[in-house]
């Protein structure tokens, strides 16, 4: 439920000034220990930010993700 909040919040933050792909971004990161699309999406948006000049730490936290996933493997969703 926190992930959706966090994309929702982040989604309307996105016109606004402030860090609103960067919200959805921790929000897929949430989402992403609950379901399997979310990971997926949450490196698409790393890859659009890139792209387009936006500086994050959100690869940084892409790679903590992996690592705590290489550690704790658990069944997919």
């Amino acid at each position: 439920m926190g992930g959706w909040a966090l994309v929702v919040a982040g989604i309307i933050l996105i016109p606004l000034p402030g860090p609103g792909w960067l919200v959805v971004g921790i929000g897929l990161l949430v989402l992403g220990r609950e379901v399997r699309w979310a990971r997926g999406a949450l490196v698409r948006l790393e890859r659009f930010m890139r792209r387009h000049g936006m500086r994050t730490s959100l690869r940084r936290l892409i790679a903590r993700r992996q690592r705590e996933r290489a550690r704790h493997p658990h069944p997919s969703v």
